[in-house]
């Protein structure tokens, strides 16, 4: 079995931030940090942001000292909160045809292209997310 912060040493994730947009974190076991990047850095503001990054800041270290596999382990990691940036360098913003009526349109043909090319993507059933479907319909009639 792998230890964390021994044989992994960085967790990728997504993050939503209520139901409109998406950001990705880096979390860096090792450097006890998190990179945030941001692809509309507009919307979201820093006391928000601030917000959405308290649990991540706070449970993983946590976690790790809880899910330690020995006491061994469990000492090398403390209950401080990690410290965490927003990446406003170097980081691909929003182009305009994502954000505009068209963008439902766009994102179902992206996502199509991508499914069709993914192996075996086919004869994978939906079994999950359907309370979700309808998510983009509501935000692009504005």
């Amino acid at each position: 079995m792998k230890a964390w912060g021994l044989d992994v040493d960085d967790i990728y994730a997504l993050v939503n931030f209520r139901n409109e947009h998406w950001i990705a974190i880096w979390i860096s076991i090792s450097k006890r940090h998190i990179v945030v990047w941001d692809s509309i850095l507009t919307h979201i503001k820093a006391a928000d942001l601030d917000v959405l990054m308290e649990p991540f800041v706070n449970m993983v270290p946590y976690l790790l000292v809880e899910c330690a596999g020995s006491d061994e382990e469990r000492v090398k990691h403390t209950l401080e909160p990690y410290t965490y940036v927003r990446v406003t360098v170097g980081v691909p913003q929003c182009r305009a045809e994502f954000c505009n009526k068209n963008a439902k349109a766009i994102r179902e043909k992206m996502a199509l292209a991508i499914f069709q090319e993914t192996p075996g993507g086919l004869a994978k059933e939906n079994e999950d997310n359907d309370e979700n479907m309808g998510t983009y319909d509501e935000q692009g009639s504005g």
